[in-house]
């Protein structure tokens, strides 16, 4: 039985210092996603120090990016606008002059037109403009319209200084004394000198006559001496409502609820500006209706006609 006696072939040797000549096997390096040379440090493979490095290159890049947009769309407005400057001076020149008046003789047409529109449009809303105040009134919270009151035709302070009529704005058609008296003859609680002087110089400041906010308060609580006013300190049992008054009150069983009379008469007054006046309801008998409606169980009519009678009776004292 014949053997193999071929000799097996040689192993190759190890690789040493001493025969670097040797085949070597190199392990792959990890590819970087930017070039060493680029970094601003040649920052050992495989370590996570690499991290902010690419992430600042990538900022600068987006930088760079966002640079270029920038530029591009300024670009392409300053080519548009150069472009219908263009279109409009080749336009120009093929129209002669004539057809330019033309031109201008049919804008200014329009113009007209639009003008009447407009105008018949606002009186249309004025029509429905109570109507509007209710729903403002009862929707949307308002702020107060600067307002400034003209100048005082008193020759002394409070003193009377016009007839009164039914628009509830106006010059005082009553004295401070002659409030006073009345606030004595109801037996109130304000018939001060103080509270007196206030209602008189808080109607000059937002242009009411004060006759006026001494009827709401008579025809109300007989000035303060009957039902929840004796409790809220309310002129005119006004509804809680968030608002921008200038005076702070809280609520008190649906009503608003003050800390002292006089507050209670200065937000009468920022509620009859804010809400009637400034919306153009000035008519004691077209205020009543939203102030006093008949679905809370109110006579507006009747109501308007007691508060008018007040004022006529207490003018020219």
């Amino acid at each position: 039985m014949s053997r193999n006696t071929a000799a097996p072939p040689a192993a190759t040797p190890a690789p040493t210092r001493a025969n670097p000549t040797l085949p070597t096997t190199t392990p792959p390096r990890r590819k970087r996603l930017l070039p060493v040379k680029d970094l601003a440090r040649d920052w050992p493979s495989g370590r996570l120090d690499e991290a902010p490095i690419l992430l600042a290159s990538l900022l600068i890049a987006l930088t760079q990016l966002a640079s270029w947009v920038v530029e591009l769309i300024g670009r392409l407005i300053f080519l548009i606008f150069q472009l219908g400057a263009s279109l409009v001076a080749i336009t120009a020149r093929k129209i002669s002059g004539e057809r330019l008046r033309g031109r201008g003789a049919d804008i200014l047409g329009w113009s007209l037109v639009i003008m009447l529109l407009a105008g018949t449009l606002t009186g249309l809303g004025y029509t429905h403009r109570v109507t509007l105040t209710r729903w403002f009134q009862t929707t949307i919270p308002h702020r107060a319209i600067p307002y400034t009151p003209p100048p005082s035709t008193c020759s002394q302070p409070r003193l009377v200084c016009a007839n009164p009529t039914e628009l509830i704005d106006g010059q005082p058609s009553i004295s401070a004394t002659k409030i006073l008296s009345v606030l004595q003859l109801f037996h109130s609680q304000t018939a001060t000198a103080d509270f007196a002087n206030a209602l008189y110089d808080l109607g000059i400041k937002y242009g009411i006559n004060p006759a006026y906010a001494l009827g709401f308060f008579a025809q109300e609580s007989s000035c303060g001496t009957q039902g929840l006013a004796v409790t809220t300190l309310s002129l005119g049992n006004i509804r809680y409502t968030v608002s921008a008054s200038p005076v702070h009150y809280t609520a008190f069983q649906g009503f608003r609820q003050y800390h002292s009379w006089q507050d209670g008469a200065e937000d009468w007054y920022w509620v009859m500006r804010t809400y009637y006046l400034d919306q153009g309801v000035r008519d004691i008998f077209d205020v009543t209706p939203i102030y006093a409606p008949s679905t809370d169980n109110n006579d507006p009519a009747r109501y308007a006609q007691n508060v008018y009678q007040f004022v006529l009776e207490w003018s020219g004292s």
